[in-house]
């Protein structure tokens, strides 16, 4: 654990930097736009849609039959407002989904370039990845992401689930993006997949504590971009030390 807590502190120090600060904030800023276009234009017209047919479902039929004193207007406005809680339970995480993606695509390469001259100026690039290939695993990590957060859905309605399932899927998001992003030109692609391999427990564990954290008050709009410092101070970190202790 001591790896995870040594990029954790490492990523609260970069904070410091005027550069770092400014780009904490881009990114979730800039996705909640995007997600609010989204939900004001075909987020409407789903909340009607799909609020009529919930209140054409078995679900509404049973809650009426057992709950008479309720009129068919009132099932109407029930049935919107369900589906308006489901829009916002949606919303949060495609924002966050969007904002990781902007990090990966677009600011990472700017961090990375702070961070190196600060903090790894030796570190030779032997540059294993290509930004292809990171743009389609980006793609795809998100695909999924999103996809088994639609099918969770149901499950958010257990106690608990409601934390735990965004968390988990957080965490496997952060991980599967950025370790490759920020091994990309660093490592070889024998040295990522070791690194990865080895570090496997410990990246995990990151990522569900910087799940957590988007449930700190207003920290869900710094996490996307920490959670890239986090996962670049550990992996370099890493790659430092296999060098370092390379036989």
């Amino acid at each position: 654990m001591n790896k995870v807590f040594r990029a954790l502190k490492q990523s609260f120090e970069a904070c410091l930097d005027i550069r770092i600060l400014i780009l904490v904030f881009v990114p979730f800023l800039l996705a909640l736009v995007i997600a609010a276009i989204v939900f004001f234009t075909a987020g409407t017209w789903w909340i009607a849609t799909a609020s009529g047919a919930f209140q054409h479902s078995w679900v509404s039929e049973y809650v009426s039959q057992k709950w008479q004193i309720l009129s068919e207007g009132t099932l109407s406005s029930v049935s919107y407002i369900v589906m308006m809680l489901v829009a916002m339970l949606v919303i949060l995480p495609f924002s966050y989904l969007l904002a990781i993606l902007l990090v990966s695509m677009v600011l990472l390469p700017f961090i990375l370039r702070i961070i190196e001259k600060k903090d790894f100026p030796n570190l030779q690039k032997l540059r294993g990845g290509s930004n292809f290939v990171s743009v389609m695993n980006s793609l795809k990590v998100g695909f999924i992401y999103f996809a088994l957060l639609m099918v969770s859905l149901p499950l958010w309605l257990l106690p608990g689930f409601a934390i735990a399932i965004p968390v988990i899927l957080s965490a496997y998001l952060n991980k599967n993006i950025f370790v490759y992003d920020v091994l990309q030109d660093y490592a070889s692609a024998d040295e990522r997949k070791r690194l990865e391999r080895e570090n496997r427990g410990y990246l995990y564990v990151l990522g569900i504590i910087l799940g957590f954290m988007n449930y700190l008050p207003l920290a869900f709009v710094v996490v996307p971009t920490f959670a890239s410092l986090a996962y670049s101070y550990f992996c370099l970190n890493a790659l430092k030390d296999l060098r370092e202790n390379r036989p």
